[in-house]
């Protein structure tokens, strides 16, 4: 199975119940980020703190987006070991693990945020060694906290993969945000129609990025299982 031809494959077949969890879940938390952010930034430019509004903005953006992983990655997990009604299985999950993600990932996020605005290298290992933990804890039916080990795991072996794709998702979202913000001023300069188009975009795009890393992810712990077993019977 190549992942990546079939997160497109499983993105357009699951198009209505993936936005569906994206607009009932990413876009509220898109939301607050903008607010927050438009707010503290307003703070940071009265008290000439940039960057402390720099460090909160990537802090933010990266707690939020571990954060509404979870339930696309769980829609993915139940669709593939076919079971019944993925999509609720989707938001009980979030439910349920919401809260502990939430807590990984300050911890996580913050680690991250110091690193890359200190030293901006540790930052970026770090965010890569474990930024499959959300992934890895849907898929082994586990809490983030004790998925560390496994995520780490995975981050090292694939470390690699991990960039190309994160730069991949980096540059189609770059992309197809630069037509839309074209689009839009090319009509107007209206703030709000701006921001929303931003936000729609978003929306959009996130469901398929969740499918990506969860279909790499299960392939990679399938391997990594399947390996170990291996081991241990030539043991």
């Amino acid at each position: 199975m190549n992942p990546l031809k079939e997160s497109f494959h499983f993105y357009t077949r699951h198009i209505e119940s993936l936005l569906l969890l994206s607009a009932v879940i990413v876009l509220p938390f898109m939301i607050v980020h903008n607010m927050t952010i438009n707010y503290v930034s307003f703070l940071a430019a009265i008290t000439g703190a940039k960057v402390v509004s720099s460090f909160f903005n990537l802090f933010l953006l990266l707690l939020f987006f571990m954060v509404v992983q979870v339930p696309f990655a769980q829609y993915v997990i139940t669709d593939l070991e076919g079971e019944e009604r993925p999509l609720r299985r989707a938001f009980r999950t979030f439910a349920e693990q919401g809260i502990s993600v939430f807590l990984f990932g300050v911890v996580y996020v913050l680690a991250v945020s110091i690193g890359m605005v200190l030293f901006v290298v540790p930052g970026l290992v770090l965010l890569i060694l474990f930024f499959l933990t959300p992934y890895v804890a849907v898929v082994k039916g586990k809490a983030p906290w004790k998925s560390l080990r496994s995520a780490f795991e995975l981050g090292k072996r694939h470390f690699v993969p991990i960039v190309g794709l994160l730069i991949l998702t980096s540059v189609i979202e770059w992309g197809i945000s630069m037509i839309g913000l074209f689009s839009v001023t090319s009509i107007t300069t209206s703030f709000g129609a701006v921001f929303f188009t931003q936000l729609l975009l978003y929306v959009i795009l996130c469901p398929f990025i969740s499918v990506l890393f969860t279909l790499y992810t299960h392939k990679w712990s399938t391997e990594q299982v399947r390996k170990q077993e291996e081991l241990a019977w030539e043991g």
